[in-house]
């Protein structure tokens, strides 16, 4: 979170300053307004191209280091030998974002002389990560570190409506900030991988029927969310067509994380009370 703000900052930053560079430039010469009625049409439309970083924000089990799992909760290949395994424990869990793009079609009405609803569809390609760090715990009290990733690809199609609030344009710039919601669905939602779980003779668990015991034994995510948005941009205005640059942090209002079929705890869920979808993006909108 730290160094998307850093980014965010720099980004605003940067174009604060070519923008101040820029207004005494096109005052001294006296710049023609391009698209001098642009703001009394009824409707605009155009698309949109951004970078983006996907994360989660996690919260976690009280209490989740303590929490013992069966050798057998790890998934994949074990790196331990689970007959000579007491438990595990998950010593910690944090995101990494990864750098992905987005691409949309804008599609905008006027609501008065600074207010715009903005309908912007896109799809957005990325993936996150999580890093486990996982104490193991053997019959003789021995301690051993491992570690584990989860990668969690991602495509979504987003549906964010938001209200645009423009300042006066100063010449063939102005400034705007914004806020929406954004309904979004992953079309790349994570696959089941189902597991039966086994006692600590390696022996399947069964049910008061007889009947193995299977879960979920990944992190599995909802397909769908809704998120919040908040940002803020230049438009500048040039012969042909407007361009937006602006800045968006978007926040997950629902936990995605899906749970296994029993109460059995294992290593990609034990730890996670809530996880909610994160992203920062950098867009670029010619209307």
């Amino acid at each position: 979170m730290h160094n998307i703000l850093k980014k965010a900052l720099k980004a605003l930053i940067i174009t604060l300053f070519i923008s101040a560079i820029a207004i005494p430039a096109q005052a001294q010469r006296r710049t023609v307004h391009y698209l001098a009625n642009y703001e009394n049409e009824p409707y605009h439309f155009g698309f949109l191209l951004a970078y983006n970083q996907m994360m989660y924000t996690i919260k976690t089990v009280d209490g989740y280091q303590n929490i013992a799992l069966p050798a057998s909760s790890w998934p994949g290949t074990v790196p331990f030998n689970i007959a000579n395994t007491q438990s595990l424990y998950v010593y910690n869990i944090e995101t990494k974002q990864t750098p992905g793009f987005t691409v949309g079609i804008l599609g905008s009405k006027r609501l008065g002389r600074y207010f715009d609803l903005r309908f912007i569809p896109t799809l957005s390609f990325s993936d996150r990560q999580l890093k486990y760090d996982i104490v193991v715990l053997d019959k003789q009290g021995n301690q051993e570190m491992k570690h584990l990733e989860k990668a969690i690809f991602t495509t979504f199609v987003e549906f964010p409506l938001n209200i645009k609030y423009r300042s006066k344009r100063y010449n063939n710039i102005g400034a705007y900030i914004f806020g929406g919601i954004n309904p979004k669905l992953d079309l790349a939602s994570q696959k089941k991988n189902t597991i039966y779980l086994l006692d600590e003779t390696g022996e399947p668990i069964t049910d008061e029927n007889g009947n193995p015991i299977s879960t979920i034994n990944n992190l599995v995510t909802k397909r769908f969310d809704v998120a919040g948005e908040l940002g803020i941009g230049f438009d500048i205005y040039n012969q042909w067509f407007r361009l937006g640059i602006e800045i968006k942090m978007s926040y997950g209002l629902l936990d995605v994380v899906k749970r296994g079929a029993t109460d059995k705890p294992l290593i990609y869920t034990a730890s996670i009370d809530q996880l909610r979808n994160k992203m920062f993006q950098l867009s670029f909108l010619f209307e």
